[in-house]
Protein backbone atom coordinates (compact mmCIF):
# COMPACT_ATOMS: atom_id res chain seq x y z
CA UNK A 1 0.00 0.00 0.00
CA UNK A 2 1.50 3.57 -0.80
CA UNK A 3 2.13 5.82 1.23
CA UNK A 4 -0.03 9.47 1.00
CA UNK A 5 3.25 11.27 0.33
CA UNK A 6 3.39 8.75 -2.85
CA UNK A 7 1.61 8.16 -5.70
CA UNK A 8 -0.36 5.22 -6.09
CA UNK A 9 1.08 2.76 -8.95
CA UNK A 10 -1.53 1.83 -11.34
CA UNK A 11 -1.72 -0.68 -14.32
CA UNK A 12 -4.76 0.18 -16.92
CA UNK A 13 -6.25 -3.17 -19.10
CA UNK A 14 -7.32 -2.57 -22.69
CA UNK A 15 -6.57 0.78 -24.50
CA UNK A 16 -9.42 1.75 -26.61
CA UNK A 17 -11.26 5.03 -26.78
CA UNK A 18 -12.40 5.16 -22.71
CA UNK A 19 -8.84 5.09 -21.48
CA UNK A 20 -7.16 6.89 -24.66
CA UNK A 21 -9.32 10.19 -24.87
CA UNK A 22 -11.08 10.19 -21.27
CA UNK A 23 -9.05 7.92 -17.91
CA UNK A 24 -5.17 8.89 -19.34
CA UNK A 25 -5.45 12.50 -20.12
CA UNK A 26 -7.57 12.86 -16.93
CA UNK A 27 -5.05 10.53 -15.37
CA UNK A 28 -1.82 12.88 -16.29
CA UNK A 29 -3.39 15.68 -14.28
CA UNK A 30 -3.27 13.90 -10.99
CA UNK A 31 -0.38 13.52 -8.88
CA UNK A 32 -1.46 11.06 -6.63
CA UNK A 33 -1.83 8.10 -9.28
CA UNK A 34 1.28 7.26 -11.59
CA UNK A 35 0.58 5.07 -14.76
CA UNK A 36 2.96 2.69 -14.82
CA UNK A 37 1.54 0.01 -17.15
CA UNK A 38 -0.82 -0.69 -19.71
CA UNK A 39 -2.26 -3.96 -21.47
CA UNK A 40 -3.81 -4.53 -24.51
CA UNK A 41 -3.93 -7.56 -27.00
CA UNK A 42 -3.48 -5.33 -30.22
CA UNK A 43 0.04 -4.16 -30.76
CA UNK A 44 -0.82 -0.97 -32.83
CA UNK A 45 -3.22 -0.03 -30.34
CA UNK A 46 -0.81 -0.88 -27.81
CA UNK A 47 1.95 0.41 -29.22
CA UNK A 48 0.06 4.05 -29.27
CA UNK A 49 -1.19 4.44 -25.86
CA UNK A 50 2.35 3.18 -24.59
CA UNK A 51 3.89 6.00 -26.89
CA UNK A 52 1.65 9.48 -26.43
CA UNK A 53 1.37 9.06 -23.12
CA UNK A 54 4.91 7.69 -22.00
CA UNK A 55 4.01 4.78 -19.93
CA UNK A 56 6.96 2.67 -18.37
CA UNK A 57 5.90 -0.94 -19.16
CA UNK A 58 3.37 -2.67 -21.66
CA UNK A 59 1.77 -6.49 -22.09
CA UNK A 60 -0.07 -8.08 -24.57
CA UNK A 61 -1.09 -9.92 -21.62
CA UNK A 62 -3.69 -9.29 -19.45
CA UNK A 63 -2.17 -11.91 -16.97
CA UNK A 64 1.52 -10.07 -16.93
CA UNK A 65 0.24 -7.05 -15.81
CA UNK A 66 -1.67 -9.33 -13.15
CA UNK A 67 1.54 -10.58 -12.08
CA UNK A 68 3.37 -6.56 -11.97
CA UNK A 69 4.23 -6.60 -8.19
CA UNK A 70 4.85 -2.68 -8.04
CA UNK A 71 1.03 -1.95 -9.01
CA UNK A 72 -1.37 -1.39 -6.87
CA UNK A 73 -4.75 -0.88 -8.67
CA UNK A 74 -6.03 -2.04 -11.65
CA UNK A 75 -8.19 -0.23 -14.08
CA UNK A 76 -10.92 -2.86 -16.21
CA UNK A 77 -11.44 -0.63 -19.79
CA UNK A 78 -11.79 -3.96 -21.76
CA UNK A 79 -15.33 -4.62 -23.60
CA UNK A 80 -18.06 -5.13 -21.18
CA UNK A 81 -18.22 -9.25 -21.43
CA UNK A 82 -14.55 -9.12 -20.62
CA UNK A 83 -15.12 -7.54 -17.43
CA UNK A 84 -15.31 -9.67 -14.86
CA UNK A 85 -12.87 -12.26 -16.13
CA UNK A 86 -10.00 -9.50 -15.57
CA UNK A 87 -11.69 -7.75 -12.57
CA UNK A 88 -11.44 -11.19 -10.97
CA UNK A 89 -7.87 -11.80 -11.98
CA UNK A 90 -7.27 -8.33 -10.22
CA UNK A 91 -9.05 -9.33 -7.24
CA UNK A 92 -7.21 -12.46 -6.57
CA UNK A 93 -3.86 -10.80 -7.39
CA UNK A 94 -4.98 -8.65 -4.83
CA UNK A 95 -5.26 -5.75 -6.62
CA UNK A 96 -7.55 -2.69 -6.36
CA UNK A 97 -10.39 -2.57 -8.92
CA UNK A 98 -11.52 0.62 -10.96
CA UNK A 99 -14.05 -1.19 -13.27
CA UNK A 100 -15.75 1.06 -16.36
CA UNK A 101 -19.31 0.80 -16.89
CA UNK A 102 -21.49 -1.70 -18.05
CA UNK A 103 -20.29 -4.06 -14.64
CA UNK A 104 -21.09 -7.10 -16.40
CA UNK A 105 -23.76 -8.13 -18.59
CA UNK A 106 -25.25 -10.66 -16.55
CA UNK A 107 -26.84 -9.99 -12.88
CA UNK A 108 -24.70 -13.52 -12.11
CA UNK A 109 -21.72 -12.32 -12.95
CA UNK A 110 -22.12 -9.02 -10.77
CA UNK A 111 -23.24 -11.58 -7.56
CA UNK A 112 -20.10 -12.98 -8.63
CA UNK A 113 -17.81 -9.82 -8.43
CA UNK A 114 -19.73 -8.92 -5.41
CA UNK A 115 -18.92 -12.13 -3.73
CA UNK A 116 -15.18 -11.65 -4.43
CA UNK A 117 -14.84 -8.75 -3.41
CA UNK A 118 -16.82 -9.06 0.41
CA UNK A 119 -13.94 -11.35 0.68
CA UNK A 120 -11.24 -8.79 0.20
CA UNK A 121 -9.56 -5.79 1.68
CA UNK A 122 -9.21 -4.42 -1.70
CA UNK A 123 -11.53 -1.20 -2.77
CA UNK A 124 -13.80 -1.98 -6.00
CA UNK A 125 -14.74 1.21 -7.75
CA UNK A 126 -17.53 1.20 -10.80
CA UNK A 127 -16.79 4.13 -13.11
CA UNK A 128 -19.58 6.28 -13.07
CA UNK A 129 -18.04 9.50 -14.32
CA UNK A 130 -21.31 11.65 -14.13
CA UNK A 131 -21.57 10.97 -10.56
CA UNK A 132 -18.97 13.37 -10.20
CA UNK A 133 -19.91 16.12 -13.02
CA UNK A 134 -19.65 19.49 -11.58
CA UNK A 135 -23.26 20.75 -12.51
CA UNK A 136 -24.95 17.25 -11.44
CA UNK A 137 -23.58 17.56 -8.30
CA UNK A 138 -25.12 20.94 -8.23
CA UNK A 139 -28.28 19.70 -9.61
CA UNK A 140 -28.14 16.67 -6.85
CA UNK A 141 -27.57 19.34 -3.88
CA UNK A 142 -30.74 21.49 -5.38
CA UNK A 143 -32.82 18.54 -5.57
CA UNK A 144 -32.08 17.93 -1.87
CA UNK A 145 -33.06 21.29 -1.00
CA UNK A 146 -36.31 21.38 -2.74
CA UNK A 147 -35.48 24.07 -4.94
CA UNK A 148 -37.75 23.02 -7.34
CA UNK A 149 -40.20 21.52 -4.69
CA UNK A 150 -40.64 17.69 -4.72
CA UNK A 151 -39.87 16.40 -8.20
CA UNK A 152 -42.30 15.14 -10.12
CA UNK A 153 -40.28 14.62 -13.60
CA UNK A 154 -37.40 14.21 -15.09
CA UNK A 155 -36.35 14.18 -18.92
CA UNK A 156 -32.85 13.33 -19.86
CA UNK A 157 -30.89 13.19 -23.57
CA UNK A 158 -27.73 11.90 -24.38
CA UNK A 159 -26.85 11.81 -28.00
CA UNK A 160 -23.41 11.21 -30.01
CA UNK A 161 -22.46 10.41 -33.38
CA UNK A 162 -19.73 8.06 -32.01
CA UNK A 163 -20.96 5.36 -34.48
CA UNK A 164 -19.97 7.50 -37.16
CA UNK A 165 -16.35 6.99 -36.39
CA UNK A 166 -14.31 4.64 -38.70
CA UNK A 167 -12.58 3.50 -35.28
CA UNK A 168 -15.43 1.96 -33.67
CA UNK A 169 -14.67 -1.49 -32.59
CA UNK A 170 -16.53 -4.39 -33.82
CA UNK A 171 -17.83 -5.76 -30.55
CA UNK A 172 -19.87 -2.00 -30.46
CA UNK A 173 -22.07 -3.63 -33.50
CA UNK A 174 -22.95 -6.59 -31.69
CA UNK A 175 -25.82 -6.57 -29.29
CA UNK A 176 -24.92 -9.31 -27.26
CA UNK A 177 -21.81 -8.21 -26.17
CA UNK A 178 -23.02 -4.93 -24.95
CA UNK A 179 -23.21 -2.92 -28.36
CA UNK A 180 -25.99 -0.01 -28.97
CA UNK A 181 -27.44 2.65 -26.97
CA UNK A 182 -28.41 0.87 -24.02
CA UNK A 183 -25.53 -0.23 -22.55
CA UNK A 184 -23.11 2.06 -23.77
CA UNK A 185 -24.64 5.38 -23.07
CA UNK A 186 -28.32 4.85 -21.28
CA UNK A 187 -27.09 2.81 -18.92
CA UNK A 188 -24.83 6.02 -18.04
CA UNK A 189 -28.37 7.91 -17.09
CA UNK A 190 -30.42 5.20 -15.06
CA UNK A 191 -27.51 5.09 -12.61
CA UNK A 192 -27.49 9.29 -12.65
CA UNK A 193 -31.35 8.79 -12.10
CA UNK A 194 -30.65 6.91 -9.30
CA UNK A 195 -27.72 8.80 -7.69
CA UNK A 196 -29.95 11.86 -8.35
CA UNK A 197 -33.13 11.31 -7.31
CA UNK A 198 -32.04 9.06 -4.36
CA UNK A 199 -34.92 6.02 -5.53
CA UNK A 200 -35.17 3.00 -7.84
CA UNK A 201 -35.84 2.77 -11.49
CA UNK A 202 -39.37 0.51 -10.97
CA UNK A 203 -40.52 0.24 -14.48
CA UNK A 204 -39.25 0.68 -17.69
CA UNK A 205 -40.46 1.41 -21.28
CA UNK A 206 -38.06 1.39 -24.34
CA UNK A 207 -38.88 2.21 -28.24
CA UNK A 208 -35.46 1.47 -30.31
CA UNK A 209 -34.37 2.36 -33.63
CA UNK A 210 -31.71 -0.31 -35.22
CA UNK A 211 -28.36 0.46 -37.12
CA UNK A 212 -26.23 -3.23 -38.07
CA UNK A 213 -28.71 -5.32 -35.72
CA UNK A 214 -27.69 -3.02 -32.41
CA UNK A 215 -29.88 -0.34 -30.74
CA UNK A 216 -28.69 2.85 -32.32
CA UNK A 217 -31.33 5.25 -30.78
CA UNK A 218 -33.40 4.77 -28.19
CA UNK A 219 -36.70 6.47 -26.08
CA UNK A 220 -37.49 5.45 -22.94
CA UNK A 221 -40.37 6.16 -20.81
CA UNK A 222 -39.47 5.44 -16.95
CA UNK A 223 -41.23 4.88 -13.89
CA UNK A 224 -39.67 5.71 -9.93
CA UNK A 225 -40.24 3.85 -7.10
CA UNK A 226 -40.68 7.25 -5.66
CA UNK A 227 -43.28 7.92 -8.35
CA UNK A 228 -41.14 10.43 -10.37
CA UNK A 229 -41.81 10.01 -13.98
CA UNK A 230 -38.80 9.97 -16.60
CA UNK A 231 -38.47 10.16 -20.29
CA UNK A 232 -35.09 9.86 -21.90
CA UNK A 233 -33.97 10.12 -25.15
CA UNK A 234 -30.79 8.19 -26.05
CA UNK A 235 -28.49 7.99 -29.48
CA UNK A 236 -24.94 6.85 -30.77
CA UNK A 237 -26.15 8.47 -34.16
CA UNK A 238 -27.08 11.97 -34.14
CA UNK A 239 -25.52 15.55 -33.19
CA UNK A 240 -24.03 15.46 -29.56
CA UNK A 241 -25.93 16.46 -26.62
CA UNK A 242 -26.10 15.78 -22.79
CA UNK A 243 -28.72 17.57 -20.85
CA UNK A 244 -30.72 16.70 -17.48
CA UNK A 245 -34.19 18.68 -16.68
CA UNK A 246 -35.62 18.35 -13.55
CA UNK A 247 -39.51 19.42 -13.15
CA UNK A 248 -41.46 20.20 -9.76
CA UNK A 249 -43.94 22.83 -8.89
CA UNK A 250 -41.96 25.84 -7.84
CA UNK A 251 -39.59 25.46 -11.23
CA UNK A 252 -37.67 23.20 -13.68
CA UNK A 253 -34.12 22.82 -13.44
CA UNK A 254 -31.72 22.48 -16.38
CA UNK A 255 -28.65 21.19 -16.78
CA UNK A 256 -26.48 21.00 -20.13
CA UNK A 257 -23.63 18.60 -19.37
CA UNK A 258 -21.11 20.39 -21.97
CA UNK A 259 -21.68 23.82 -21.45
CA UNK A 260 -19.71 25.57 -18.15
CA UNK A 261 -22.19 27.85 -17.56
CA UNK A 262 -24.90 25.14 -18.22
CA UNK A 263 -27.18 25.15 -14.99
CA UNK A 264 -30.26 27.16 -14.98
CA UNK A 265 -33.30 27.30 -12.70
CA UNK A 266 -36.63 28.95 -14.09
CA UNK A 267 -39.29 29.32 -11.56
CA UNK A 268 -42.36 28.89 -11.98
CA UNK A 269 -43.42 32.32 -12.47
CA UNK A 270 -40.95 33.05 -14.87
CA UNK A 271 -41.39 32.16 -18.48
CA UNK A 272 -38.09 30.80 -19.83
CA UNK A 273 -37.85 33.06 -23.03
CA UNK A 274 -38.32 35.85 -21.19
CA UNK A 275 -36.11 39.18 -20.99
CA UNK A 276 -35.83 39.26 -17.36
CA UNK A 277 -34.79 35.16 -17.39
CA UNK A 278 -32.13 35.94 -20.41
CA UNK A 279 -30.91 39.06 -19.16
CA UNK A 280 -30.01 36.81 -15.74
CA UNK A 281 -28.80 33.61 -17.88
CA UNK A 282 -26.40 36.20 -19.94
CA UNK A 283 -25.21 38.10 -16.20
CA UNK A 284 -24.42 34.56 -15.14
CA UNK A 285 -22.58 33.25 -18.09
CA UNK A 286 -20.42 36.33 -17.54
CA UNK A 287 -19.58 35.94 -14.04
CA UNK A 288 -18.84 32.11 -14.66
CA UNK A 289 -16.56 33.12 -18.10
CA UNK A 290 -13.35 32.81 -16.06
CA UNK A 291 -13.53 30.04 -14.92
CA UNK A 292 -15.44 28.20 -17.56
CA UNK A 293 -12.25 29.20 -19.88
CA UNK A 294 -9.60 27.62 -17.15
CA UNK A 295 -11.89 24.39 -17.37
CA UNK A 296 -12.46 24.05 -21.06
CA UNK A 297 -8.43 24.75 -21.25
CA UNK A 298 -8.45 21.35 -20.19
CA UNK A 299 -11.45 19.47 -21.70
CA UNK A 300 -14.56 21.05 -19.76
CA UNK A 301 -16.62 19.66 -16.70
CA UNK A 302 -17.12 16.35 -18.98
CA UNK A 303 -13.92 15.44 -18.69
CA UNK A 304 -12.99 16.68 -15.70
CA UNK A 305 -15.73 13.89 -14.02
CA UNK A 306 -12.86 11.37 -14.95
CA UNK A 307 -10.35 13.76 -12.78
CA UNK A 308 -12.68 13.73 -9.88
CA UNK A 309 -13.88 10.52 -10.05
CA UNK A 310 -9.97 9.24 -10.27
CA UNK A 311 -8.92 11.59 -7.04
CA UNK A 312 -12.04 9.99 -5.42
CA UNK A 313 -11.07 6.50 -5.83
CA UNK A 314 -7.52 7.44 -5.35
CA UNK A 315 -8.88 9.09 -1.54
CA UNK A 316 -10.52 5.84 -0.88
CA UNK A 317 -7.48 3.90 -1.40
CA UNK A 318 -5.04 6.29 0.68
CA UNK A 319 -7.59 6.89 3.56
CA UNK A 320 -9.42 3.68 3.50
CA UNK A 321 -12.90 5.02 3.11
CA UNK A 322 -16.26 3.77 1.21
CA UNK A 323 -16.00 4.15 -2.56
CA UNK A 324 -19.22 6.31 -3.58
CA UNK A 325 -20.20 4.03 -7.05
CA UNK A 326 -20.02 0.63 -5.25
CA UNK A 327 -20.78 -3.06 -7.37
CA UNK A 328 -24.44 -2.77 -6.08
CA UNK A 329 -24.92 0.56 -7.67
CA UNK A 330 -23.20 -1.22 -10.74
CA UNK A 331 -25.27 -4.12 -10.28
CA UNK A 332 -28.77 -2.03 -9.97
CA UNK A 333 -27.75 0.17 -13.24
CA UNK A 334 -27.21 -2.82 -15.50
CA UNK A 335 -30.50 -5.01 -14.22
CA UNK A 336 -32.00 -1.37 -15.49
CA UNK A 337 -30.27 -1.86 -18.96
CA UNK A 338 -31.42 -5.26 -19.30
CA UNK A 339 -35.08 -4.16 -18.84
CA UNK A 340 -34.97 -1.85 -21.26
CA UNK A 341 -33.13 -4.17 -23.70
CA UNK A 342 -35.91 -6.50 -23.17
CA UNK A 343 -38.73 -4.43 -23.05
CA UNK A 344 -37.66 -2.90 -26.72
CA UNK A 345 -37.53 -6.32 -27.61
CA UNK A 346 -40.98 -7.11 -26.28
CA UNK A 347 -42.08 -3.88 -27.82
CA UNK A 348 -44.19 -3.30 -24.54
CA UNK A 349 -43.92 -2.08 -20.19
CA UNK A 350 -41.67 -3.94 -18.45
CA UNK A 351 -40.96 -3.73 -14.57
CA UNK A 352 -37.38 -4.07 -13.91
CA UNK A 353 -37.81 -6.66 -11.11
CA UNK A 354 -38.65 -9.18 -13.89
CA UNK A 355 -36.33 -8.42 -16.78
CA UNK A 356 -34.58 -11.50 -17.44
CA UNK A 357 -31.28 -11.38 -15.62
CA UNK A 358 -28.91 -12.00 -18.65
CA UNK A 359 -28.09 -9.83 -22.42
CA UNK A 360 -27.62 -13.39 -23.41
CA UNK A 361 -31.31 -14.48 -22.34
CA UNK A 362 -33.06 -11.74 -24.17
CA UNK A 363 -33.88 -12.65 -28.15
CA UNK A 364 -31.34 -10.22 -29.41
CA UNK A 365 -31.72 -12.44 -32.25
CA UNK A 366 -35.06 -10.66 -33.49
CA UNK A 367 -33.43 -7.28 -33.23
CA UNK A 368 -31.16 -8.12 -36.45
Amino acid sequence: MASKKQPIKLGIVGCGRVTSEHHLPALQSLPQIQVVAVADTLPDRLNQVVHQFKIERYYPDFRALMGDAEIEVVAVCVPPQLHTEVALAALEAEKHVFIEKPLALSLDQCDALIARAAHASQKVMVGFNLRWHRLLRRAQQAIQQEIMGPVQAVRTTFCSGIRFRRTLPEWRNQPTRGGGAIMEIAIHHFDLLRFLLQSEIEQVFAMPTFSEAVIETVSIAARMANGVQVTALFSEGIGDNHEVEIYGPAGRLQVSCYRFDGLDFFPTSSYPGSIGSRLRRLRRSIAELPQGIASMRQGGDFMASYKAEWAHFSDCIQNNQPVASTLQDGRRALQVALAAAESADQGCPLKVAQARPELNAIRLESLT
